[in-house]
């Protein structure tokens, strides 16, 4: 399990160093095995994109201006997605970053690309270890302080647990939570889960059968309307790659985080392609 610290103190005020966290929790029964640092970054800041013009002599690059607070840089950027006023990662020249091109990390120098100088990198999550993902840049949310150092901002840690078979009470961030709270003498701040709900009562819309009782005690379903699936919001995805979860699309990905945060499994369905709008939970067959 585990458990980014950003996250934690969502639910509990903590201010022990990493460290001795970890070793208060292992001395609770609860083994830490690693302690892992998210962003061993230099010289990359958030910066922020405030022109953007296609590139002379190539047709699927483009010349951006990144801002990062105190200067203007001109950059060579290939990222499909790249758009003035965007707030985003910004490596500058001497930043150490991973090459997705010879598969290690390297210095960041200045280069003609194209015959236009680039005098730095607006990164993907992959050239910063925060993801694989390599088919656009990190966008940033518009409060993203520009100029800030990125591992202010974006930096973490993370407590990798090695749980035992009778302390599944802490395969949640909220468990963990909960246990750090007794250990300290703090509150837990629960999460907002008094949400209204609307319109016909779920047992008019779908029909869930439980035929394997002694295996699912308890199935329950709710149904949500006019959702869009695309790309979840950066912090989400963040939020899963830190805790050791692939992002996949919005509506799979807040399956997953409630999954992380609570310890409850969650399973999301297209209300269109469910035959008969019935539910059926029992064992699989063979071949199934």
């Amino acid at each position: 399990m585990k458990v980014p610290l950003s996250w934690l103190r969502q639910y509990v005020d903590v201010d022990l160093p990493a460290q001795d966290l970890a070793h208060r929790l292992t001395m609770a029964g609860i083994e830490v095995g690693e302690v892992e640092v998210i962003g061993g970054w230099s010289e990359v800041f958030v910066g922020q994109v405030t022109g953007v013009r296609p590139h002379p002599n190539a047709d699927r690059l483009r010349l951006c201006v990144v801002s990062t607070g105190s200067e203007e840089l001109e950059v060579v950027c290939g990222a499909p997605n790249v758009a003035a006023g965007q707030n985003i990662c910004f490596a500058k020249v001497g930043a150490n970053i991973y090459n997705t091109h010879t598969e290690r990390h390297e210095v960041l120098e200045a280069a003609k690309i194209r015959g236009v100088e680039s005098r730095g990198m607006i990164c993907s999550a992959v050239e910063l270890g925060l993801g694989d993902d390599h088919s656009g840049i990190i966008e940033l949310p518009e409060d993203a302080p520009v100029g800030a150092l990125l591992v202010d901002y974006l930096g973490d840690t993370v407590l990798d647990l090695e749980l035992t078979p009778n302390r599944l009470d802490c395969l949640s961030v909220l468990g963990v939570a909960h246990e750090v709270a007794a250990l300290t003498g703090k509150t837990v701040k629960e999460p907002e889960t008094n949400y209204k709900e609307a319109g016909a009562p779920i047992t008019e819309q779908i029909y869930i059968s439980v035929e394997s009782p002694e295996l699912c005690r308890r199935y329950t379903a709710s149904l949500l309307q006019g959702v869009k699936i695309g790309p979840s919001p950066q912090w989400l995805q963040d939020r899963l790659t830190r805790a050791g979860l692939r992002p996949i699309n919005n509506v799979v990905d807040v399956t997953n985080f409630v999954m992380l945060e609570y310890n409850q499994p969650l399973h999301s369905f297209d209300y269109d392609l469910i035959k008969d709008a019935t539910v059926i939970v029992r064992r699989a067959r063979p071949d199934e």
